[in-house]
């Protein structure tokens, strides 16, 4: 069909709409005694009544104060919705708009459906029904610009909304009826539970939120950490660099930490979140997927950033700000217009940059390594568009910029020279002024409606709507938006009216089956549709059943199973090709790629010289591929040497790197700080579980930790990646899968297969505050009544979560024979554990903590037993590393020996340090100074008669004498 003939169309449907869909206001039927006829909102209160939103009193009173109920709000949204195809029950029309996240209180929680609920809720569930994931103050600022609001003082802030104040019976008559002036209402949604990542497409208006940058004074220019005015330093308690100075190769990384209290001084609750922009002079900030940000969110006191090092040539020193936005607290109102800094220093320095990768057919379904890729880089964003509709001109892409796709974009808007003077122009990207040169596209946000896709995909799209163009030069419109962390968002609007009407108007199945249309036959897919073929699967697997059942009917199925068998090609054509890229005559191994970089991160790419390669005591030595080698299969890149070694060590181990002398002369001054240096990285291949020893018909859920801090205590979202192995291990009936932070959002739910077919907890990112109980709230209420099953929540976590419904959650656990099991990860220091210890006591669960990846296997391992086996479970996850910490210190002419041990292990008697010497062993037992605590000092004249060697042993013993553990370290001065 063309879009000459579209727009025909399309102008005689909306014809029909306006017939249909403009709210016809005619006298109503029954006289309204409350509302008079002068009432400004007459007309949308009489409309309501009309059309059976809302009903009169049996004294004919509307009763236009009287607050709305969730059941109430979510019925109406039903009754005028074009999509909503299904009876008018409450429980029904919850079921249907929670398949489009709608945030209403109730979907999940049925008490809240009797509940009030506030404008500024309303607000939000509005946004969320036009596509828009929003908080308030921008779901506000949203009402306001579609004129369904026009504030009760005129003046259009989020305080003249009255947010918090109770919905009435007037109110959504007004906003409703206006809503429905507005165009077709229909309910679009949002392809995840709401948490504000749309905020940056809405543009809060200056003194929107009552906040005025005068009433504060300008940042100090000190040379410490706490910068600003005395009262700004009161709410800062804190800024913690975790590795000040780092390696200026765009590689390395350091957490920067800031800690903080209200302005009065009060503590700031865990489950609060603030957002705060952060900013580098020289770095880049970016997510723990490796995605450059613009913004963070706190989790309760503390917001932190990681900060990836520029490539310099010569050192600098940077400045990392933290500045609060969007604040509508007036407890942090000190904050806002402050910037909080930290220095951090870069400098350019020699390096053997150390990766692996591990290959065993046996443990085919993990993806061992540390390869890192570079982190995505921001696409600059269009300075002066504004967030809406833009113009994207022929072709796509329009040139290249290296290997960088470019495109040219348009928009009427207004531009501010460099006089300040403002004038409304059409500016093109990429067109005849130089000024304005061509965006790229590839590394921004690319969706079809509102579903991520491809560049392959998006291409495709609008080189078929360019080529139907009718314009010249040939342009296209989509939508122009900016992510939550300030990425460009271009969404290509519009599935073929053709297939929304053979697929009852619904918006995942259209948009897959036209997706599909733009893909290649099978036999044609090469490893270039890869990711195409997994961001269509992608919306598959979160399609509702209803929607699945429509997708079947669409020409008999054949679609459906179209999607299975490119998704299995693309796989097979991924398999077969990291096949190939194997060395032939291996069939395990540990692959390590020693890489020579340069000072300022640029690898040495014609070094002539070998390294040695020391891993599990063998040692090899490998030649440096340069790039006028021949092209030998499976070496490695120019500038790196490569060693494969026959054995794999699942858990924690050691590569050693050496360059071999003479140094290659060309570069024996760059790289003199490597000469006669031995590099160490330690690399942690995950380990697979072993084989269960017990079966049971169980029903699981797991509730995953997703705030903000648990940036610092899990970094590679290993968590993440061994739960979704956890849940295919225990292979348990029903599954309810959950991710929390401020709020709590349901990933799947389902058999094992089903829930593995989703994404899971592989694209879940660190955000915002900490509230564990809603996510175990959520679960409890979708257990079964089978009282044949055993059930559990796994709950993994910091322990830094809001207590608010700690009681509750605990009650109906033990009322519903839920056990549950809690684990905290990181140092003792980055966790609190009483509300976990208390949560799994309480409910016949039990409580670990895992100091690193290891031990969260090996955690995850003893839970599986614990579950299946209905074992006990003991929280003391594995002997040999019993000791959390140990150390002797020689400090002014005593010796200080301490060690904490896992406080989970109860069976520890005594501690004994022993000193090996030529003249024999010498032990001290240590004190106990608490539970998992022993220490003891002693004078260095205790120890003249002995020649002390430098190692010393740590020996844990229980009551019967047995050794339970042993450690050696060594003293430190």
């Amino acid at each position: 069909m063309t879009y000459v003939k579209k727009a025909l169309l399309t102008m005689l449907s909306f014809m029909l709409l306006l017939m249909t869909a403009t709210p016809v206001v005619t006298q109503a039927a029954t006289t309204i005694r409350d509302v008079s006829t002068n009432s400004s909102n007459y007309k949308a209160i009489s409309w309501a009544v009309d059309n059976e939103l809302m009903t009169l009193n049996n004294a004919n009173n509307f009763l236009p104060n009287e607050q709305v109920t969730d059941r109430e709000l979510v019925l109406m949204f039903a009754k005028l919705d074009r999509n909503y195809p299904l009876s008018y029950m409450d429980s029904v029309a919850y079921n249907f708009y929670s398949d489009f996240y709608l945030p209403f209180n109730g979907t999940h929680v049925n008490a809240n459906r009797s509940k009030a609920i506030t404008r500024g809720q309303f607000a939000q569930i509005y946004a969320a029904f036009k596509g828009l994931d929003l908080d308030e103050p921008q779901a506000v600022q949203y009402l306001y610009s579609n004129n369904l609001s026009t504030s009760s003082s005129g003046k259009k802030t989020f305080a003249s909304f009255n947010p918090s104040t109770k919905l009435t019976r007037g109110d959504v008559a007004t906003f409703l009826y206006r809503a429905v002036q507005n165009g077709n209402f229909a309910v679009q949604g949002l392809t995840r539970s709401a948490a504000g990542r749309d905020n940056d497409s809405i543009t809060l208006p200056p003194g929107f939120m009552g906040s005025n940058s005068a009433d504060f004074e300008e940042p100090k220019d000190n040379s410490n950490d706490f910068t600003g005015p005395d009262y700004v330093n009161n709410a800062l308690q804190s800024i913690v660099v975790e590795k000040p100075d780092l390696i200026a190769n765009e590689v390395d990384s350091t957490l920067v930490t800031v800690s903080l209290k209200a302005c009065n001084g009060d503590p700031i609750a865990d489950d609060k979140s603030y957002t705060f922009r952060v900013t580098s002079t020289y770095g880049m900030i970016i997510d723990t997927s490796g995605e450059a940000v613009r913004t963070v969110q706190s989790d309760g006191s503390t917001v932190s950033a990681i900060v990836v090092a520029p490539k310099l040539t010569k050192s600098a020193r940077d400045t990392i700000s933290f500045e609060l936005v969007n604040n509508t607290d007036p407890a942090m109102k000190c904050l806002v217009g402050q910037k909080l800094k930290a220095e951090v220093r870069y400098s350019p320095q020699p390096e053997l940059r150390i990766d692996y990768q591990v290959y065993d057919p046996t443990n085919t379904d993990d993806d061992n390594g540390n390869v890192t890729p570079p982190y995505i880089p921001y696409e600059k964003l269009p300075e002066f568009f504004t967030q809406n509709i833009i113009d994207v001109y022929s072709p796509i892409p329009l040139k290249y910029d290296g290997d960088k796709k470019l495109f040219s974009i348009g928009q009427q808007t207004n531009v501010t020279d460099a006089l300040g003077n403002v004038q409304n122009v059409y500016l093109r990207y990429g067109g005849s002024d130089p000024r304005y040169p061509a965006l790229g596209y590839e590394n921004a946000i690319l969706q079809f409606e509102n579903y991520n896709i491809s560049v392959y995909l998006f291409e495709e799209l609008l080189n078929r709507r360019l080529d139907n163009s009718v314009t010249s030069p040939a342009k296209t419109e989509i939508m122009y938006m900016i992510s939550e962390d300030g990425r460009p968002i271009y969404r290509v609007q519009g599935i073929d009216d053709e297939i929304a009407s053979q697929v009852e108007n619904i918006n995942p199945v259209g948009a897959i089956i036209q997706l599909m249309n733009h893909m290649p036959e099978e036999k044609k897919l090469t490893l270039e549709h890869y990711d195409s073929v997994m961001k269509i699967y992608s919306i598959f697997t979160n399609l509702s059943n209803y929607d699945r059942t429509v997708l079947l009917k669409y020409q008999g199925g054949k679609l459906l199973g179209q999607v299975e068998a490119y998704k299995k090609r693309v796989e097979a054509l991924k398999e077969s090709a990291d096949a190939a890229s194997r060395p032939s005559g291996k069939d395990r191994y540990t692959k390590v790629m020693v890489t020579l970089v340069r000072p300022g991160g640029e690898p040495v790419t014609d070094y002539q010289g070998t390294v040695k390669i020391k891993y599990d005591g063998v040692e090899k030595t490998a030649s440096f591929i340069t790039n006028t080698s021949d092209p030998l299969n499976n070496t490695g890149s120019p500038g790196t040497a490569v060693a494969y070694f026959d054995s794999i060590i699942y858990g924690k181990s050691k590569v050693e790197a050496t360059l071999v002398n003479p140094i290659d002369p060309r570069y024996a001054t760059i790289l003199k700080g490597l000469k006669d240096k031995t590099v160490t990285k330690d690399i942690f291949t995950n380990p697979y579980f072993s084989k269960n020893s017990c079966s049971l018909a169980t029903e699981i859920a797991y509730v995953v930790d997703y705030s903000s801090s648990m940036k610092a205590v899990d970094p590679t979202n290993y968590r993440g990646k061994k739960m979704i192995e956890f849940i295919n291990q225990l292979k348990a009936k029903n599954n309810i899968v959950i991710e929390t932070n401020t709020k709590a959002t349901i990933l799947g739910e389902g058999t094992t297969d089903t829930v593995l077919k989703k994404d899971l907890y592989k694209a879940s990112k660190e955000k915002g505050a900490t509230d564990i109980f809603a996510g175990i709230d959520i679960a409890l209420t979708k257990f079964s009544n089978d009282t044949k099953t055993a059930k559990a929540i796994v709950v993994v976590s910091d322990g830094k979560t809001s207590k608010s419904k700690m009681t509750k959650v605990i009650n109906e656990a033990k009322k519903q024979g839920v056990k549950i099991y809690t684990v905290s990860m990181g140092k003792k220091s980055q966790i609190s554990d009483a509300t976990l210890m208390q949560l799994s006591t309480e409910t016949g669960g039990a409580y670990y903590h895992a100091l690193d990846n290891l031990q969260l296997h090996q955690v995850f391992q003893k839970l599986i037993d614990a579950i299946l086996c209905k074992t006990p479970a003991s929280s003391c996850i594995n002997p040999d590393d019993l000791f959390e910490d140990a150390n002797v210190s020689l400090r002014k002419g005593y010796l200080t020996m301490s060690a904490r041990i896992d406080g989970n292990c109860p069976n520890v008697a005594k501690i004994n340090v022993r000193y090996k010497s030529i003249s024999g062993d010498v032990q001290f037992e240590l004190l106990k100074r608490s539970d998992h605590v022993f220490m003891l000092t002693k004078t260095v004249q205790t120890m003249q008669d002995f020649k002390v060697n430098n190692e010393i042993d740590l020996i844990a013993y229980d009551k019967d004498g047995n050794i339970i553990s042993m450690k050696t370290i060594s003293i430190t001065n």
